[in-house]
Parts: structure tokens; C-alpha cells; sequence
């Protein structure tokens, strides 16, 4: 559970942009530039989010965790989407 607390706060302060205090963004483009180009820039962004993540000291495990969290995030977003799609339909 400790574990999962930890991708928590850790998914939820890199979209804030503060995941660490000395946490200095690199030049990379900004996200909504790298969703519209499609699926080849979102690799570099996962790649440059865990380059990252690992010269910032987090473990290999705080990645997973990170990672976890996310695709709950998303796996939430997806549900309450199509709940909502269903109730604008009735």
C-alpha cells in the first residue's frame, strides 16, 4: 500500500510540475505539442519522463508505482467518460 501512496503523490506532483524541488523541466516540448504529433513523440515523452524520473533518485519500484498510477488515472478518466456518455444518452 506504502508503495502505491507513493506513485500516487509522485504521478499527481509531475502533472503539477513539482515533483522534486530541484526539479528542473529539460527542453522538451510541451504536451499538448507532443499529443498532436502522434504516437512516436509520446515514446520520447514516456522516455524522457523515466530518464527523468531515474537522475532525480527515484527507485525502480517509485517508477512502477508511478507508472500504476497513471494507468489507473487513465483507466478512470476512460470509466467516467463513458458513464457520463451513457447518462447524456438516456
Amino acid at each position: 500500500m506504502k508503495e502505491s501512496r507513493a506513485g500516487t503523490a509522485l504521478a499527481r506532483s509531475l502533472l503539477k510540475g513539482s515533483a522534486r524541488r530541484d526539479f528542473v523541466p529539460m527542453n522538451e516540448p510541451s504536451i499538448s505539442s507532443v499529443t498532436q504529433q502522434g504516437p512516436r513523440a509520446l515514446r520520447i515523452l514516456a522516455k524522457s519522463v523515466f530518464r527523468e524520473l531515474k537522475s532525480s533518485g527515484y527507485s525502480r519500484s517509485d517508477i512502477v508505482a508511478f507508472a500504476t498510477e497513471m494507468l489507473s488515472l487513465v483507466s478512470t478518466d476512460l470509466r467516467e467518460t463513458h458513464e457520463g456518455e451513457e447518462i447524456s444518452a438516456e
